[in-house]
């Protein structure tokens, strides 16, 4: 069982707010923040790792901060299924909480992706050699299982997440997932600062363009699901797959879906285009 102490993490990210920009943070700071928020929740709960993502300028959702190699299997896996946790968290602005991210039927098609046996659990490191030596550990792989997202909301609507892992399946109290949330906005405030102070990070940049395009991302998110009655995450997946196809970002294939009236159109209007 796990030993959960929400009021003493809540503590932490009170002191870490008491670093507003009025006080002279900076970019730096504010990611050094960031860091800081991130060694905290993943030793508080504890997970395994912890991560922020944002859209990256392709349109992929890509970890910006992290604590263990967990946080990039899954966003590696989940740019792959184009489907998941973090992806639901991202588009639908909702949080997601997964017991068991292989199993779980919200996602078939990110279990496979995820890979491994369910059941596999740590390497052994007496195994020998053919020559009867003791062969060195292979590094265990820090593959997601339980899995809990929360969306990170700037200027009205989510620009990524916060995202938490655990090695093995296990259930999120209600408790973690509000200190999941809490840790997401004051995300979202270190963000904001991150991008004031330091216009011209790749953090702002990202952050930045996520604000840019999310409004047109999610038109024509809206449009796709009363076209093809599909719920927002297959709509966001499809966008997503041709974009992907096309060598080409979301926010562009987007674009192209309002103005020609549905995928269709954009694939048929890239074939017509001379290479």
């Amino acid at each position: 069982m796990t030993d959960v102490d929400p009021q003493a993490l809540r503590a932490g990210l009170a002191q870490l707010s008491k670093e507003p920009p009025a006080q002279g943070t900076d970019g730096g700071s504010a990611a050094a923040a960031l860091g800081e928020l991130l060694t905290s929740l993943a030793a508080s709960l504890p997970v395994a790792s912890a991560g922020l993502m944002l859209r990256d300028l392709e349109g992929r959702l890509a970890c910006v901060a992290w604590t263990g190699r967990a946080s990039r299997t899954l966003e590696e896996a989940e740019d792959t299924a184009v489907s998941g946790p973090a992806t639901d968290a991202a588009v639908l602005g909702r949080p997601r909480a997964s017991t068991d991210v292989v199993v779980d039927p919200r996602w078939p098609s990110l279990g496979p992706v995820v890979g491994g046996d369910a059941t596999e659990d740590v390497h052994d490191p007496r195994a020998a050699d053919p020559d009867g030596t003791t062969a060195p550990a292979a590094p265990e792989v820090e593959r997601p299982r339980a899995v809990a997202t929360v969306p990170v909301v700037v200027a009205g609507g989510p620009v990524g997440c916060l995202v938490a892992v655990r090695g093995q399946a296990q259930e999120w109290s209600a408790a973690e997932v509000d200190v999941i949330e809490a840790s997401a906005r004051l995300a979202a405030g270190l963000l904001r600062t991150a991008a004031e102070a330091e216009s011209t990070s790749r953090l702002a940049e990202q952050l930045q363009h996520a604000l840019d395009h999310r409004v047109v991302v999610e038109r024509a998110v809206g449009y796709l699901m009363a076209q093809r009655q599909v719920d927002a995450t297959d709509a966001f997946g499809e966008l997503r797959r041709t974009a992907r196809s096309a060598r080409r970002r979301v926010a562009d294939v987007a674009e192209q879906v309002l103005a020609l009236g549905g995928l269709e159109a954009v694939v048929e209007a890239g074939r017509a285009t001379p290479a």
